[in-house]
């Protein structure tokens, strides 16, 4: 409404205005008109989150956690995406924004009629979007963090349920990706939360680090002092070549 009385001021207003006055005010008016409109629906409206636990699986199978006008998405396996949803107070949609695990893919915001603000979208830093030769998704998942196939992670003791986006959360509460900005020629991929290392991991990289440290795999009887095994991935962003390092090391007896 506010909209509607806002344009039919400025034509009550063109009856005094200059020939060239008029041009640039249609144009204006035009550029209004013709602005991008979301096609999300309400959120205290939309049958997808209206009267739904803050927690569910959704009809699409995808994850989804609630809290106010906030609303976390998490696709299947295929796909790994987060999509990040906040509503304005009038619960019409405020910022969308799609993440891989790696970046965020992009962002638009709206205002509260819905119009579209702005428009962002971000390109990988990592040079083809590989580590090693393989694409960064399947990488991690042969050195055994997680197995689409089995929706078995390292992360909890029990497989996630399949073709779900549970499996997807787990990845992105797990796994982050870290850009330096001292060193832009470099990217951390931080793995934490690990409550089995994986048998593949431990083959290729042994259990020693290089100055001969040992690190243990948690206990279920006991939790080991010292936290939690987080692993650490030094990637080069150029060539994909990586090293890895671990902290919060367990030491034997």
């Amino acid at each position: 409404m506010q909209r509607i009385l806002y344009i039919l001021t400025l034509l009550f207003s063109s009856c005094t205005l200059t020939p060239k006055e008029n041009i640039e005010l249609q144009q204006k008016i035009n550029d209004m008109e013709q602005r991008e409109k979301t096609n999300e629906l309400n959120f205290y409206e939309n049958p997808r989150y209206k009267n739904k636990p803050s927690h569910f699986i959704a009809e699409d199978s995808n994850y989804v956690s609630m809290s106010d006008r906030f609303v976390d998405e998490y696709t299947l396996p295929n796909k790994l995406y987060h999509i990040q949803k906040v509503y304005h107070y009038n619960g019409s949609l405020w910022r969308k924004s799609v993440f891989s695990l790696q970046i965020k893919i992009s962002e638009e915001t709206y205002d509260e009629e819905g119009y579209l603000i702005n428009r962002i979208k971000n390109e990988p830093k990592l040079k083809n979007n590989q580590i090693d030769g393989m694409d960064y998704i399947s990488f991690f998942e042969k050195e055994g963090w997680f197995d689409r196939s089995t929706g078995q992670t390292a992360f909890r003791e029990d497989p996630c349920p399949l073709n779900t986006g549970e499996f997807t959360q787990d990845l992105f509460e797990y796994i982050n990706f870290w850009y330096n900005e001292d060193d832009p020629t470099m990217i951390s991929v931080t793995i934490r939360g690990v409550k089995r290392i994986p048998q593949v991991f431990i083959n290729k990289y042994g259990k020693t680090r290089e100055d001969g440290s040992m690190y243990l795999e948690r206990s279920k009887n006991k939790e080991p002092e010292g936290g939690v095994l987080r692993v650490v991935y030094i990637i080069d962003i150029q060539t994909g070549t990586y090293k890895v390092k671990w902290d919060f090391i367990f030491y034997e007896d």
